[in-house]
Order: C-alpha cells, then sequence, then structure tokens
C-alpha cells in the first residue's frame, strides 16, 4: 500500500470512527439530559468541565511536541517517548492528586466535589491516551486511536444506560465517565505498543530537552485554559447549575464539531513538518491551501446550518427542557468556525518549530477575555459566556493567521472560498424556508442542498486533502 494512501486511509477512519463516536456520545448525552434534567446535568457539566481544565494544564503541549519530535529525521524514538511518556505520568501524578483538594476551596454542592475526586485519575489516562496517540501518528495507525476512543463511548453508553435504569445519581454518570476513560488509555495503550515497547525514562537531559521543545506550547496552553475553560467554570460558581446545564448541553455539541480539525492537522503536521524542515516553502504552503479549503468545507455550512437549527436541535438533543439551549449554540457556532480556522495556523506554527509565537496570542486574549468573563457572566449569565467565548477564539483566529502569513507569504484561494460561500448561502436559505420541518429532515435537505450547490459550482478537487496529507518527495511509491 502506497504511503499516501495509507494517510488517506487513516484519515477517513478516523473521520467515519468520529461519527460513530460522535452518535454515541449524542445519544449519551440526550439519555443523561432527559433523566437529569438542567440542575442535575448542570452539576455533572461542573465536574467534567474542572476536571477537564487540569487535564489540559496536565498536557502541557506535550502530545503535539511528542509528534513532532518522533516525526523527525533520525530520532531515537523510544528513547523519546519512554522520556516524554514519564514526564508526563509524573506532572499527571502531582496535578490530578491536586485537582480534588483545590475543588474544596469551591462553593460547589457536596455531589460535585466527590464526582471530581472519583473521576480524578480517569483523566490522568485520558491525558496519557493522547500523548500515546502521536506514536499511532507516526506510524500511520492513527485510525486505532478512534476505535479506542468508540469504545470507550460505548462502555459509557451502556454504564449510563444501566444507571438511568437503576435509577441511580449522578456519582453514576461520573462512575461511567471514568471507566470510559480508563477503557481508552488501556485500548490505546496496547496498540501503542506493537510498535514498540512503551518503557518509562527519567533523563534529566531528555526532560529537559523536551520541556525546551514543548515550553512554548504549554505556556501558551496554560493561557489558554482561562479562555477555553474559563467560561463554564466562571459560569459554575457566580451562576445555578441550573444553567450550567443548560450552557453545557450546547457547549457538548460544540465539543463534538471541533474535533474534526484537529483529527485532520494532526496527521498534516508530519508532512508540514517535513516540508518546512527540507525548506521546501512551495510545498509547505500548498498544503496549508489544501488544508485550508478542506477545513472550510467543512466549517462554513456547519456555522450557517447551526445558526438555521440550534433551537431545534438543542430539544432533540437535550428534550424540550434544553430547548432555549439553541441559543447559546448559535452563538457559540462563531467560536466554531474559528476553531477549525486557528487550528490550521497553530499547526503550522509547531510544524516551523515557532511555537513561541503562541504566548502573546494567547497571553493577550487571556488578559482581555478573562475580565469579562466576570463582568458579561454576572450581568447576562450564559449568554454573556457565549459571547466572550466566540470573541476568544475569533481573536486568536486572526493573530495567528496575520502572524503565518507574515512567515510564510501563505495566502488562501479565496476563489474556492467563495464556492463554500455561496453554496452555504443556498443552503441556509433552505434551511429558513423548511423552519416547519422536523430538525433532522431539514438538516438532511441542507447537507444535500450544499452537495448540490457545490458540485453546480465546480466544488473542490478530491486531490486537495490528498495533496496535503501527502508526505514530499512520496508518490505511489510502494511500503
Amino acid at each position: 500500500m502506497s504511503v499516501k494512501r495509507s494517510i488517506l486511509g487513516n484519515t477517513a477512519f478516523q473521520i467515519g470512527g468520529k461519527i460513530v463516536a460522535v452518535a454515541i456520545g449524542i445519544l449519551t448525552v440526550a439519555v443523561m439530559t432527559r433523566y437529569l434534567g438542567p440542575e442535575d446535568y448542570g452539576q455533572f457539566t461542573t465536574v467534567l468541565s474542572y476536571l477537564q481544565f487540569f487535564a489540559i494544564a496536565a498536557g502541557f503541549g506535550l502530545p503535539l511536541a511528542l509528534t513532532r519530535m518522533i516525526s523527525k529525521e533520525g530520532t531515537d524514538e523510544r528513547r523519546v517517548v519512554a522520556n516524554v511518556f514519564a514526564l508526563r505520568l509524573a506532572s499527571g501524578l502531582v496535578i490530578f492528586g491536586a485537582a480534588p483538594l483545590i475543588a474544596l476551596a469551591f462553593p460547589y454542592p457536596g455531589a460535585v466535589k466527590i464526582g471530581i475526586a472519583i473521576g480524578a485519575l480517569s483523566f490522568l489516562a485520558l491525558t496519557l491516551s493522547e500523548t500515546l496517540k502521536g506514536i499511532l501518528q507516526k506510524h500511520l495507525t492513527a485510525w486505532k486511536s478512534s476505535l479506542a476512543e468508540t469504545a470507550g463511548r460505548l462502555l459509557m453508553f451502556g454504564c449510563v444506560a444501566g444507571a438511568v435504569a437503576s435509577g441511580f445519581g449522578l456519582l453514576s454518570f461520573v462512575l461511567a465517565l471514568s471507566l470510559s476513560n480508563i477503557l481508552q488509555f488501556g485500548m490505546t495503550y496496547a496498540m501503542a505498543r506493537k510498535h514498540g515497547p512503551i518503557g518509562l525514562k527519567f533523563e534529566r537531559p531528555a526532560w529537559t530537552e523536551t520541556l525546551v521543545e514543548t515550553w512554548p506550547i504549554g505556556v501558551s496552553i496554560l493561557f489558554n485554559l482561562l479562555y477555553l475553560k474559563g467560561d463554564v467554570v466562571i459560569l459554575s460558581i457566580m451562576r445555578t447549575q441550573a444553567e450550567v446545564g443548560l450552557y453545557g448541553a450546547a457547549y457538548k455539541v460544540l465539543d463534538v464539531l471541533v474535533s474534526v480539525p484537529y483529527i485532520f492537522m494532526g496527521l498534516v503536521l508530519p508532512p508540514l513538518t517535513a516540508a518546512w524542515s527540507r525548506a521546501d516553502r512551495t510545498g509547505f504552503n500548498h498544503k496549508l491551501s489544501q488544508s485550508f479549503d478542506f477545513l472550510a468545507l467543512i466549517a462554513v455550512p456547519l456555522m450557517a446550518g447551526g445558526f438555521a437549527v440550534a433551537s431545534d436541535l438543542m430539544a432533540l438533543v437535550g428534550g424540550e427542557e434544553f430547548r432555549s439551549s439553541g441559543q447559546f449554540l448559535a452563538i457559540l457556532m462563531i467560536g466554531m468556525l474559528a476553531v477549525y480556522w486557528h487550528a490550521l495556523y497553530a499547526h503550522a506554527y509547531v510544524a516551523m518549530g515557532q511555537q513561541r509565537k503562541f504566548i502573546w496570542v494567547f497571553a493577550t486574549n487571556a488578559i482581555i477575555c478573562l475580565p469579562l468573563y466576570f463582568v458579561l457572566i454576572g450581568k447576562f449569565g450564559a449568554l454573556g459566556a457565549a459571547w466572550v467565548t466566540a470573541f476568544s477564539e475569533l481573536f486568536v483566529a486572526i493573530a495567528v493567521t496575520v502572524s503565518v502569513s507574515k512567515m510564510t507569504g501563505f495566502v488562501p484561494d479565496l476563489k474556492r472560498l467563495a464556492k463554500i460561500v455561496i453554496a452555504t448561502a443556498v443552503m441556509f436559505a433552505l434551511l429558513l424556508a423548511a423552519a416547519r420541518l422536523h430538525v433532522l429532515v431539514r438538516i438532511a435537505l441542507g447537507m444535500a442542498s450544499y452537495a448540490l450547490a457545490l458540485y453546480a459550482l465546480g466544488g473542490l478537487p478530491m486531490e486537495a486533502m490528498k495533496s496535503a496529507l501527502a508526505r514530499p518527495g512520496v508518490r505511489n511509491i510502494s511500503e
């Protein structure tokens, strides 16, 4: 099988796996929201968001750094993996050990604090899984991570269904999430080991080298935390758990949608890194251009469609009690578009080894958005949180675009983008005209009309994604 075909197969399998995982996840949320209601689902959202805050901090950019480090020619992969894995484990034990203790200082209900204690170590397992994905990406078997995620989602759904049938409460759902995370780690670890032993090495020079590689990403992520998860955490402190539940349900839909650009760009990162390291600026910009086209192809209609069906979609997902979540989802869809946008340019930073340029972007964003969260959440509640989140993502997208464009001279093909926008406008008009139809029928009509309009306009060639994923110098050479 050719390398190019193998990479494309990984992409297709991961996206297909993500669709399955998304469907299971949405079904799980639908069961939970209907059973728990806004108040208790708000408590579950608080537990989840609090632990995600620590999970992102524990990552400190290590997954991206690992992928980049082992993609370099001549790297001793086993040594790098063993040291990075040990560093991730050690930092995670400290951070997740502290998480339940820090939660005691928050004005959370007792059930939330207990839930945080139950779920803490399972989130360590999840962060370790994220690290090991770098190995699978390097060896073109990243599809296996999708398999592990789907298995975890299935286990959680089964546990949630059992908890509902048995009449159990909030903590049983936290336990279900914990078991899901542990299963996902176990499967990812077992599959990554097939590419070589995963040991633990505590070599000071290697740890220092890793931290030098990753600290710009890590510091940026710490600033990123203040606006990425600051909304839910601040909302959980300043407003009711019921409002957190309504906002959290909308945010859950957003979380599902923004996973795609990171799957795709994670696969594009190795060939991007290789092109830059070989001083192939033309090839580098060409891959960025094709990646931009592919992400725009998905993100633009998603945003417009989200605006059109937000309230009906939230009623379908969470039940009628969550219909009002649609107003939050509609605003968050602006942030979704910006995430697709800046995922492209952020990975270009990493490929160029320019991680330090992350810092000023995220630091400035945090300085602006943190006070905005407190002011607007205090005044407008979840609506204020949604608007600040959308603004923050747009700020990052614009800032990294300007910076990367100056360094690379990259400019996307606006003619192709115009076709996507026109096709999206056709879809949006149809969705508004069909407002009385069931939301699933509207979504199907929207997808069909978008595809047909794009096809009529000439669309985008299939070579776009193939070219983005191909490694420099690789054609149809068999492995």
